[in-house]
Formats: structure tokens, sequence, C-alpha cells
């Protein structure tokens, strides 16, 4: 009975590893068509950063230029994710909506689900390639995200289409210009150099080999496109800026919070704070960042043991749920400050017969979430000990390293991981069925 379970087992490999790319495609379509229906039947998302996104971009459109410009350095308190602005501004200009643009999300939150499923793939082969973009598309918190016009989903699509451009190529021009797409993503939001650093420590440590290989026209791609991106942006305004700054910002906030919870709907620039600026409405955004820099790095100096006291519970809220884009359900969504959903965690239990449509959606996905995590450490736990080490270390930095390097920088909000998810798709993937690689995978590592 043991063998012939085997050998079943065997036959459902061997088949997924043959049909590998046709079941994606098949997978990566269906998800496109749920994203579509989805937004067809509920419509845009308004989000508090989005509308800040859209006046920005129809300032810079009134001013016929592209964001940044003048118009909104002065009097404005930073550089916001350039790419996604931009975007927005392009589909204004042209088509005076920016329907097009959640088109265009949809198209690539469907694309990332792909290159999951063969990133997943390259590390642990084709089942758990297949199986890590299953997870992906039944997972309810993918469902609406394509529904808003946050910088998330345009930084992961081409943050991973870089990825598997590098691991995937041996032609110098595509990692060439796989640096280039990784900057354009930085470009959208500079979270892309958590991938990034990923893979120049992968490639040294791992596959050392090969190291001069991918990672300088890498390297050289990615310079040639922050050049282009800064000067294009020098000769407009006399400032080289190449991604949004909004670091000092954040940092300054961060120095002077009492909790580590996200403050939704606090006051930005509380009088008394080292936030706080006077006559900050004469300034530009990089006085300001300026001012907050040097209040941050004192504070810094002086505190390093208070600011790392608060690591963990950053951490703690970075990671605790996954639900924030369960909000594109909600029968009204007029008002981009109301779209956010609570949980009564604490008393769950006792409440749950009171919860509203939309908070029992988002305690299925809450549960899914749960279910995520699990399967991700069993995956890893799985992975270690067959010691297949280079093959988890991707993922797993990724992850740890990425969600480190966010709380340390920055407050612990919950969509804030968003870069991170896929890497945990496959990482759960890598607890389920066969990790067995392909000849192909096999050859490609070890020309690696």
């Amino acid at each position: 009975m043991q063998d012939s379970d085997s050998k079943i087992s065997l036959l459902q490999s061997q088949f997924v590893e043959t049909n590998f790319r046709k079941i994606l495609n098949i997978i990566a379509i269906s998800f496109f068509l749920l994203l579509v229906v989805v937004l067809l039947v509920f419509g845009y998302t308004p989000q508090n950063d989005t509308e800040g996104y859209i006046q920005l971009a129809r300032t810079c459109l009134a001013a016929h230029q592209p964001y940044p410009c003048m118009e909104v350095i002065a009097g404005q308190p930073f550089i916001w994710n350039i790419g996604q602005i931009n975007l927005i501004a392009l589909s204004l200009w042209l088509f005076g909506s920016v329907v097009p643009v959640l088109w265009l999300m949809c198209i690539m939150k469907a694309a990332t689900l792909w290159l999951v499923g063969h990133i997943g793939r390259h590390f642990f082969g084709a089942a758990a390639g297949v199986c890590a973009a299953l997870l992906y598309m039944l997972y309810p918190n993918n469902w609406g995200q394509s529904t808003m016009l946050l910088s998330e989903i345009p930084m992961v699509c081409l943050g991973l289409l870089a990825i598997f451009l590098v691991l995937r190529t041996h032609s110098l021009a595509v990692v060439f210009l796989a640096g280039i797409i990784m900057a354009v993503a930085n470009w959208f939001r500079p979270v892309a150099m958590v991938y990034a650093g990923s893979l120049f420590l992968y490639y040294i440590i791992f596959r050392r080999q090969d190291f001069v290989r991918r990672m300088l026209p890498m390297l050289a791609g990615y310079l040639l496109a922050v050049v282009a991106i800064g000067t294009s942006c020098y000769m407009r305004t006399g400032y080289f800026v190449y991604q949004s700054e909004t670091l000092w910002f954040n940092m300054s906030e961060a120095i002077y919070e009492t909790s580590s919870e996200p403050h939704y709907d606090s006051e930005m620039f509380p009088k008394g704070t080292p936030r706080y600026i006077e006559d900050m409405a004469s300034k530009t955004c990089f006085e300001c960042d300026s001012i907050w820099r040097e209040r941050s790095l004192a504070w810094l100096k002086a505190h390093p043991a208070d600011y790392m006291k608060k690591i963990p519970e950053r951490m703690a809220w970075l990671m605790y749920n996954d639900i924030d884009n369960v909000v594109a359900f909600k029968a009204d969504k007029s008002n981009a400050a109301d779209n956010n959903i609570t949980l009564p965690y604490r008393s769950i239990l006792t409440q749950i017969s009171s919860l509203s449509g939309i908070q029992m959606l988002a305690l299925a996905a809450m549960a899914c979430y749960f279910v995520l995590l699990v399967l991700a450490a069993v995956g890893i736990i799985r992975l270690c000990r067959r010691r297949r080490w280079a093959d988890l270390f991707l993922p797993l930095f990724i992850v740890a390293g990425g969600a480190l390097a966010i709380v340390i920088a920055v407050h612990g909000e919950p969509r804030f991981k968003a870069p991170l998810m896929p890497f945990l798709f496959m990482l759960a993937a890598a607890a389920t069925g066969s990790l067995q690689k392909t000849n192909e995978m096999k050859l490609t590592n070890r020309k690696n």
C-alpha cells in the first residue's frame, strides 16, 4: 500500500512538473478574473494616502510637470511615493480617470501570483510553486487590494520580476534590465531595497562563483535608472530625488511615541513634539526633512536603548494581523478616513455574534493569516531538517530581515509587511507535498 501511495505521489509530482507553466497560467488568469469581478462589483476603495496621491497628481498636472515639481516641494512635508503618483497623473492626463490604474493593479496583482509560483518553483520545486500560487489566490486579503491605488502592488510586482529575472537568466543584458526594474520598483516604494539587499547576500553567501556575473550587471542597471530618475528631477527642481523621502518624517514621530501601536487618526504635527515645525508652510520639504533628521539623530544618539526597546512591540504590531484589504468589501466606502476595520480581539468570543458582516469577513481573513503563519513555520522547520539552507535563505531573510528593517525605520503598521507576504506564501507552500526540484531547476542551481 505504501509503495502504491509513493507511486501515485511520484506520478502527481511528474504531472505538475511537466505541466507547470500551463497550471500556473490557468491559476493566474483565474485570479485576474476574480480581481476584475471584485473591482466591477465593489468599485474603487478610497484611502487617506491615495486621496493625497490624487491631489498631488492634479497639482503636478496643473503645473505641466511630473511629480515632484516645485509646486509640491514648497510647503509640503515630504516627497511621497513618486512612481505611484506619476502613474495616477498619467492616467488622469490620458483618460481623465484613475480607473485604468485600477485595471493595471489587477493585472499586476495577477502577475505577482505568477511570479510567486515561479520563484517558489525555483527554490522548492514545481509542486511547491503551484501550491504557493494557489494559496496566494485563495487568501482573502489579496482579493480587495487591487481596488485601491496604494503603491504596494507595483512595487511588489516589479521587485519580484527583478528577482525572477536574476535567478532564472544567464544573460547579462537581462540581469542589467532586472537592475533597472528593481530601481523602478524602488521608485514606487523604497522597500524594494529589501529585495535588492537580500539578493546581494544570497549570491555572496551561496552563489559566490556567480556573484560578479549577476550582481554587478544588476547594480549597474539599478544605478543607471537611479541617475536617470534623479537627473530628471534635478533638471526641473534643482533637487536630485529618485525615491520617496519620508524616513525622517516617520522617525521624528517614532522617537516621541509612547506606544508602538499605529496612530491612524492622530494629529500629524502635534505642537510640542519633534514632528512640529514652526511656520512649516513657508519651508520646503527638504528643509523639513533636514530639521527632522537633526532632531531624530540627536535623540537617537542620546537614547539608543530606549529606541531599541520599542522594536519588539513594533514587530508585534507589524505582524499581528493582515486584514487591511478586506475593507474593499464594505458597503459604504465613500469616506476614505472611515475605510479601516477593527476587531474586538480581547473579547472576540463573547462579541462574535454581534460582529458586522465585514467584521466576520475580516475574522475569516485573520484565521487564514494564522494558518499561513503556521504553514510557513512548518515549511521553515522542514527545510531546516533537510538542510536546504540555500533554498531557505532568500525567502526567510526577506521576511525576517525585511520585517526588522521596516520596524527599525518606521512604526509597525500591518500594511507595511505587504512586500514580505509573497515569500510567506512560498515558505508555507514548502510545508506541503513534494520539495523535489525538476531537472531544469537542478541544472539552473548548478550553473548558479
